[in-house]
């Protein structure tokens, strides 16, 4: 079995790290994968780095850490994170029979934050990662995404309207994954469904979030609150 802690959106709050390191000792917890958005200071790539390359510090000391970047993380931070080894974006994990793929930053923002992806980019991307993972005789599969899929619960702004990627909906609607966890809306803390695909937003951590996901044969989730 393999339990695996998520959480995403840390925005520099570098004491959910200490959180998140004491919860993987205490729930056992053999794998820490973080959505992205490390830090608070978009464009800063120092900043950026640092908060990086603390969560990927304190929290390899506990578990395997797995990182994708978000769309507020500038481009250096994906080279760090494939650097120590722990980049989760446009990349496969291996789960026993189940296997997961990683797709990091964001579809186009009005913001212009320093990670965003075309929606054609996105698309292509996940279409070969699902490929990839076919090969691999995957019985299920997740996805870990920065972004959430397009029209749901996930991506619901405050105010009406959607902001999350068509192409990751698109995907969905013809792979039907079990499971899509991501981030980003913090205002969408959710679960829903896409046809037989639960989608979790799990909200930020700054408010105390966590998802535990354990993999045995299959796939169970559950919320933690802090």
């Amino acid at each position: 079995m393999k339990r695996i802690l998520v959480f995403t959106d840390l925005h520099g709050e570098r004491r959910m790290v200490d959180v998140a390191k004491t919860l993987a000792t205490k729930e056992g917890i053999d794998m820490i994968v973080f959505l992205g958005d490390f830090s608070s200071k978009v464009g800063d790539v120092k900043a950026n780095i640092d908060d990086a390359a603390y969560l990927v510090g304190q929290l390899g000391e506990v578990a395997q850490v797995r990182c994708l970047f978000g769309n507020c993380d500038v481009p250096e931070v994906e080279k760090f994170l494939d650097k120590e080894g722990v980049l989760l974006h446009k990349q496969l994990l291996g789960l026993g029979k189940t296997v997961a793929i990683g797709f990091g930053g964001s579809s186009p923002t009005p913001f212009h934050t320093p990670s965003e992806f075309s929606e054609g980019e996105i698309e292509g991307d996940l279409e070969y990662l699902v490929d990839e993972a076919t090969k691999m005789e995957a019985q299920r599969l997740i996805v870990f995404s920065h972004v959430p899929p397009k029209n749901t619960k996930a991506d619901e702004l405050p105010g009406g309207g959607h902001a999350g990627s068509s192409a990751l909906r698109s995907i969905i609607d013809k792979y039907q994954p079990n499971l899509c966890v991501c981030g980003h809306i913090h205002e969408a803390k959710s679960m829903d469904f896409v046809g037989q695909t639960s989608i979790i937003n799990v909200g930020p951590v700054r408010d105390g979030n966590f998802l535990v996901i354990e993999v045995n044969g299959k796939i169970t989730t559950r919320e933690i609150k802090v």
